[in-house]
């Protein structure tokens, strides 16, 4: 299962609901429009924010500064432009659909942030903030980032584009489903692992001190992660426990594996341009239940991100017009 058919019945209802006129604040660079509500396609000429515990949708606007969503808010922008950056504060969220950000977008103990089919010009980001009942999420499917730095929560990247580095430290876990990375993917310290599958890795690629399980590449499955991965530098998998797969790869510098408990399993479908610095063993078979780990991740997602929409939605259309 792929989250881009299982959150369309989301994006549809939202669809129904947008074409209101909303007015606009004057061109005041200092001016704050606050969104409690629901809008449409109109140019703010302002910074906007979601005010503490309110719900936000827009459909079809364009902010020209940046936006934050306040603590507890939730913002839904379906088919807008946002000129600055976004920021999501404690259990906030951000959800923009067919949308570009051309600044940063930063969770900062927020519930979390996704984005489908639309674009972030600068780095998504999730900070830990002390005391916050969230971990956070930053969740990307079909979209293009410049970065993720992810310090916090899980990362979840399908069928995108980041045209940078992908870092999770500390974090839940970072998949990564039929995308491309143009920079390093490094991953450690992660409490569940993660997964590379059908991507490019345009970098080199680590998975260290964290658990498991981690699948690179692996995967004899029918349907799930049936194609090979590429990774342009060394491939490294040092430290983890519960379990790492290395399979159906092609990578243009070395292998490494070591420190792994259990040891990992080494499949002989990879093509390694440089050496294999492993004693570990061959790939016996990806097994179910580590199938129904990564599954497990995508449910989990999905399901946040159908509540969180469908609450947003719901909240702004019985608030009524912004503005």
């Amino acid at each position: 299962m792929k989250i881009r058919s299982s959150v369309a019945a989301a994006a549809t209802a939202a669809l129904a609901v947008g074409g209101v006129t909303l007015m606009a604040a004057p061109a005041q660079a200092d001016l704050v429009t606050l969104c409690s509500g629901h809008g449409g396609a109109i140019t703010l000429p302002t910074d906007l924010a979601v005010p503490a515990g309110k719900s936000c949708f827009l459909d079809g606007t364009v902010i020209q500064g940046d936006v934050t969503v306040r603590k507890g808010a939730n913002l839904h922008i379906l088919g807008g432009e946002i000129q600055g950056q976004v920021i999501v504060q404690q259990d906030g969220y951000f959800d923009a659909s067919e949308t570009t950000v051309d600044g940063r977008v930063v969770n900062r103990g927020s519930y979390g942030s996704y984005l489908e089919d639309s674009t972030a010009g600068d780095a998504l980001r999730t900070v830990p903030v002390e005391g916050a009942a969230n971990d956070g999420f930053a969740f990307v499917v079909d979209s293009s980032v410049k970065s993720i730095n992810a310090e916090t929560g899980a990362v979840y990247v399908e069928g995108s584009r980041v045209g940078g580095a992908v870092k999770g430290t500390g974090v839940e876990y970072v998949d990564i489903y039929d995308s491309v990375v143009r920079g390093a993917l490094t991953v450690s310290g992660s409490t569940g692992g993660g997964i590379l599958c059908d991507s490019e890795v345009l970098g080199a690629a680590s998975y260290t001190d964290g658990a498991g399980p981690v699948a690179v590449g692996a995967g004899e499955q029918e349907g799930f992660c049936s194609s090979v991965n590429y990774i342009d530098g060394t491939l490294t998998v040092t430290g983890i426990s519960g379990g790492a797969y290395i399979d159906n790869n092609i990578i243009g510098g070395d292998l490494a594996a070591s420190g792994n408990t259990p040891t990992a399993q080494v499949g002989d479908n990879n093509r390694v341009r440089g050496d294999i610095l492993t004693q570990e063993v061959a790939l016996r078979s990806f097994s179910t239940a580590v199938t129904e780990e990564f599954e497990a991740h995508q449910e989990g997602l999905v399901e946040e991100v159908e509540a969180a929409r469908a609450e947003t939605v719901d909240e702004a259309m019985a608030a009524g017009p912004a503005f």
